[in-house]
């Protein structure tokens, strides 16, 4: 897959493309890039032009956290099939564009548009002022095929990344993961850490340092699953600070792999989060600390045999 970053100079020819954020790559976005694929097939390249940072942190300064971060939502797309990513800068020039010079200058010109896809509540340009029915009155006059896509509805409600964000931040990971067409996940270079898990604990991690911008759900103990080197494995992760740990505290994540003894650092992996166990805790020694850890991890192969 092309991916295109940190640069305004682009062009393609003959693209299907979509249009949007794609913070939470759902189900609903889902049914976008399977529209894509149709069009992949039909010769057509399978495009997605978003933007490099939330919008809202632009425009009013805000500072909004990403569900997943831009490496990521870049290995998921590749995953799916599609040829090119674009990510444009989002500056303050580019917000004040006309949503007709949008679809004429960027989409039509740069991207080389011949299919634009889009969700039912699509917004963009100046204002957000384009919206479906500038499209549909857009799309004979300047030949390209306008594909519209109906909100999702699933287990009471519309499918969105804003439901997704909420409901990991109250950590209803299950619940998050219906609505997602890939269980949540962290995907990263393992890096060094104290080597307390495989010296002192009995227990050895893998762990992850994720970018300060994603979301992350609350602190606590995940029974997850693990890509590496496209092998499956299962194992326990603690998001958090090990507060038990003396030492400078920062965000993390630390995964005990079951049946799995490779030196794996600086290689990436992929943890997916599948169940919330318990909250992180403080415990009175690294005894404690180390016969919980056990405990967690025989919980997780019971969690898999049941489920998985």
């Amino acid at each position: 897959m092309e991916y295109i970053h940190d640069t305004e100079k682009f062009q393609f020819h003959n693209t299907a493309v979509a249009l949007g954020k794609f913070d939470g790559m759902h189900k609903g976005h889902q049914l976008i890039f399977d529209q894509l694929i149709r069009c992949k097939e039909k010769g057509y390249k399978a495009a997605v032009f978003s933007f490099d940072r939330p919008p809202l942190n632009m425009l009013k300064h805000k500072d909004i956290s990403v569900i997943y971060t831009h490496r990521e939502k870049t290995k998921l797309l590749s995953e799916r099939g599609i040829d090119i990513y674009i990510e444009h800068p989002f500056t303050e020039a580019f917000s004040h564009l006309q949503p007709e010079d949008f679809v004429k200058e960027i989409l039509l010109k740069k991207m080389g548009m011949k299919v634009l896809v889009v969700g039912d509540d699509c917004g963009f340009g100046y204002k957000r002022r384009g919206n479906v029915e500038l499209l549909k009155e857009m799309e004979e006059d300047y030949d390209f095929r306008l594909i519209v896509i109906p909100k999702l509805e699933l287990n009471g409600g519309i499918v969105s990344s804003t439901r997704i964000r909420n409901l990991l931040k109250e950590g209803r990971i299950e619940e998050a993961n219906a609505l997602m067409d890939t269980p949540f996940m962290i995907y990263g270079t393992v890096v060094h850490g104290n080597q307390l898990g495989k010296d002192v604990l009995g227990i050895p991690t893998a762990n992850q340092v994720p970018d300060s911008d994603k979301l992350l759900p609350p602190n606590g103990v995940y029974v997850s699953r693990i890509y590496y080197k496209d092998q499956e494995y299962y194992g326990i992760s603690n998001i958090g600070t090990k507060p038990t740990i003396e030492g400078k505290k920062h965000m993390g994540v630390e995964t005990f792999i079951l049946g799995f003894n490779k030196n794996i650092y600086h290689k990436e992996i992929r943890v997916e989060l599948l169940h919330y166990k318990r909250p992180e805790m403080k415990f009175e020694s690294l005894d404690a600390l180390s016969r919980q850890m056990h405990k967690d991890a025989d919980f997780a192969r019971e969690y898999v045999k049941k489920h998985f």
